[in-house]
């Protein structure tokens, strides 16, 4: 797996400072943390592919034979490389508890195709989905396996850096229905929806709608 790349948390407030103010100025998609054109003449899994931040990303589409579905009428809500490997270092650690072996490591080796190939079509979702068919108000959306999940938009930036106005995405995955507004303190924690921005909204790809989940986010919505 590629190295990834780590910024201070300095680097990201500078950044996500500047994003968001040209944000203000101008209803535009990020990519990257700048402000760039939102279409492009590549095929979703081909943008994917140029990306060096979705190798590994390339190696589970590949490995579960998604690539056609990936380049369909879709919109893909990307996990990062990053997201994949915060998913991997958590089930090495539980393997490496099953088995009080601290040397043994949980690799994209192994994961079962079947498994995997229902854990990416989790964020797969049939036709475009664009912020500009989305309100404040949670839209529920079904995705490639049946499963419930919502957009919205969101006031604020990442992480409570910068928030003055500017509406980002998010996406929910929805448990037991969507979460009441405003959520009670003793709302039973099994039953909250797991919400994330994204990070990368909007591209139009020749094949599709592409979005692209925030870092912190682990793949397979554990």
């Amino acid at each position: 797996m590629n190295k990834l790349k780590i910024f201070t948390r300095a680097g990201w407030g500078i950044l996500l400072l500047t994003v968001l103010l040209a944000a203000c100025k101008k209803d535009d998609h990020f990519i990257g943390g700048s402000v760039a054109n939102d279409h492009t003449d590549l095929t979703t899994y081909d943008y994917l592919k140029a990306n060096p931040d979705f190798d590994t990303l390339i190696l589970l589409i590949d490995k579960a034979g998604l690539k056609e579905t990936i380049n369909s009428d879709v919109t893909f809500a990307a996990p990062t490389d990053y997201s994949i490997k915060l998913f991997l270092a958590s089930r090495t650690k539980a393997l490496q508890a099953a088995t009080n072996n601290e040397n043994i490591k949980y690799t994209i080796d192994s994961l079962k195709a079947p498994e995997l190939r229902d854990s990416l079509l989790a964020y797969v979702f049939q036709g475009k989905i664009v912020r500009t068919d989305l309100s404040m108000d949670a839209q529920v959306y079904k995705n490639k396996v049946g499963e419930d999940f919502a957009f919205k938009l969101v006031n604020g930036g990442f992480g409570g850096i910068f928030a003055a106005g500017v509406k980002l995405m998010a996406i929910v995955k929805v448990i037991h229905g969507l979460d009441p507004v405003p959520r009670p303190d003793e709302f039973p924690d099994e039953d909250k929806d797991k919400e994330y921005t994204l990070q990368t909204t909007g591209i139009i790809t020749k094949t599709g709608v592409l979005h692209v989940v925030q870092n912190n986010h682990v793949f397979y919505w554990k």
